[in-house]
């Protein structure tokens, strides 16, 4: 059964492959829509970082601590009050231990650019985050290379 269709009352959700392929067919921008509405409903930030905080089992005090930042706004960050900068999510990031793969979801969800291993300052970080460094470890590989710090 092709994703996206009904089974039992439950829709399953198409995977991104067939959603460009519905964008690329598509002959208007409005049946484009039509046909993908049931799939546009992308987590946010905000979502994805509770549920990064939930399977390691912080919370936003804990994590405020450990990405050596202020409690308050911390908070804000957690309840979508506050937008951060792409050095806050690669904190954020370092500190949760999260993957390459799941650092660059949470930078999408936060229309931060992506990591790209052809800029210096990002393979560093992509290193450091795949030897599970923490975030004062990962600052000074990228100082020590005259490259700018992420605290």
């Amino acid at each position: 059964m092709p994703s996206g269709e009904r089974t039992g009352g439950k829709t399953l959700r198409r995977d991104t492959d067939a959603l460009f392929d519905i964008l690329e067919r598509s002959r208007t921008l409005t049946g484009a829509l039509k046909t993908l509405d049931g799939d546009m409903d992308a987590p946010s930030f905000t979502q994805c970082l509770a549920r990064y905080m939930e399977e390691r089992d912080l919370n936003a005090t804990q994590l405020s601590e450990a990405a050596l930042l202020s409690r308050s706004f911390t908070y804000q960050l957690c309840s979508g009050q506050r937008r951060p900068s792409r050095d806050i999510i690669l904190r954020l990031a370092l500190v949760l231990e999260l993957s390459v793969d799941e650092t660059q979801s949470l930078l999408r969800t936060a229309q931060r650019g992506a990591l790209y291993p052809r800029v210096l300052r990002d393979a560093v970080i992509i290193f450091a985050l795949q030897d599970q460094m923490d975030i004062t470890a990962a600052d000074e590989q990228l100082l020590s290379r005259g490259l700018a710090g992420i605290l």
